[in-house]
């Protein structure tokens, strides 16, 4: 403003056409550089406001609350608009959320897996693409391999070889009808989106996983060796896994059905091989309501059919693909002439997702 001023004072006191021009011109250049430094500091206090938001709001635990702060619901209650929804595009947690109603998108947010405990979606390797669609290279056995040469001999070669396959990510998605008085009562709004909708959801994200992997072409087949499924054919599979890719198991997908059997067996004494109601196995040890089968990481789950189970090394072996910045969506619907005279609104979640399976032979199927 000072350097304005001198300037202002200047043009005045100028008494020739060249002055006067050379003046306003430095006049100009003042104004755009003023413009610039309000420009930035608009951007630094929208960042301190940000912050100060953070500090400020109530932490977000799950979809269903970040839903409820992030749907526009205002035009659905005054009548002016059919649907309000999140967008797709949640941002890293280290970056402010741009939509009005909530400035900052917290970690507990992002990271809805584990608050929804979506076991099986967790036990793979996590990435992203830009795109639709990816074109992965499924690894095959390794033929050849180094090893020790003597002086002027020939080197030997190996290679592993890799076979491209495109596959396009995938929507999962349904909706459910809920009261309208839904979009009147926040709390009811969370409770619905978080315990109804996302768990469904997510229900269905465990099939689509379990079935894809299965369907696989390459994973290892292993027949129980008697007639039922033994915890003895759990351990050969977690041995074929190490055999032929040298990786360890890392997770057992076993369900309700076959675990039970395993748990609830026991030896010629009658006690529990896992442990009885009260003590460990012989009254050692404390209680594990659900421990894990050969210490490996155990999954129970109706996602796999009774009679199966998958051994595999879920993390190198394969990855859940999404597209970069997407995540739930979340849209609640008031649109039809059904839902107005019905007294109700439509929920919709979705999300986008693939399987990319890059070593098959990391997982064993144990079925009859």
């Amino acid at each position: 403003m000072e350097k304005m001023n001198e300037l202002m004072g200047q043009l005045e006191a100028a008494e020739t056409v060249e002055e006067i021009n050379e003046i306003k011109a430095a006049i100009d250049a003042e104004k755009s550089r003023q413009a610039v430094i309000a420009e930035k500091s608009a951007i630094l206090d929208s960042f301190k406001g940000a912050e100060r938001d953070v500090k400020g709001i109530e932490v977000c635990k799950t979809l269903g609350d970040f839903a409820v702060k992030n749907l526009v619901l205002d035009a659905l209650r005054a009548g002016d608009a059919k649907s309000a929804g999140t967008n797709y595009g949640f941002k890293a947690a280290t970056s402010a959320h741009t939509s009005t109603p909530i400035e900052y998108l917290d970690q507990n947010v992002v990271d809805v897996v584990s608050q929804r405990n979506l076991a099986i979606r967790s036990l793979f390797g996590a990435e992203s693409i830009s795109g639709t669609s990816l074109k992965y290279f499924v690894l095959g056995a390794t033929e050849g391999a180094p090893t020790t040469v003597a002086e002027n001999a020939q080197k030997p070669q190996f290679h592993v070889p890799y076979e491209p396959k495109t596959a396009s990510l995938q929507k999962i998605a349904g909706w459910y009808y809920e009261t309208d008085e839904l979009i009147e009562d926040n709390a009811f709004l969370k409770s619905s989106i978080d315990n109804r909708g996302l768990f469904e959801l997510d229900q269905a994200i465990e099939s689509y996983l379990m079935t894809t992997l299965l369907a696989t072409s390459g994973i290892q087949t292993l027949s129980p060796a008697g007639s039922a499924l033994s915890a003895d054919d759990v351990f050969k599979a977690m041995m074929n896994v190490k055999s032929a890719t040298n990786y360890d198991a890392d997770a057992i997908v076993i369900n309700p059905t076959d675990y039970q059997a395993l748990r609830l067996a026991k030896d010629s004494n009658l006690q529990y091989y896992g442990g009885g109601y009260f003590y460990g196995a012989y009254g050692n040890t404390a209680n594990s309501q659900q421990p894990n089968l050969w210490g490996i990481n155990t999954v129970v789950t109706t996602a796999v059919s009774a009679g199966t189970v998958l051994v595999g090394a879920f993390r190198p072996g394969a990855s859940v693909v999404t597209k970069q910045g997407d995540g739930v969506r979340v849209e609640v619907v008031t649109g039809d002439h059904d839902d107005r005279t019905n007294n109700r609104v439509t929920v919709i979640v979705e999300e986008r997702l693939m399987l990319a399976t890059r070593i098959p032979s990391a997982f064993v199927k144990v079925s009859a």
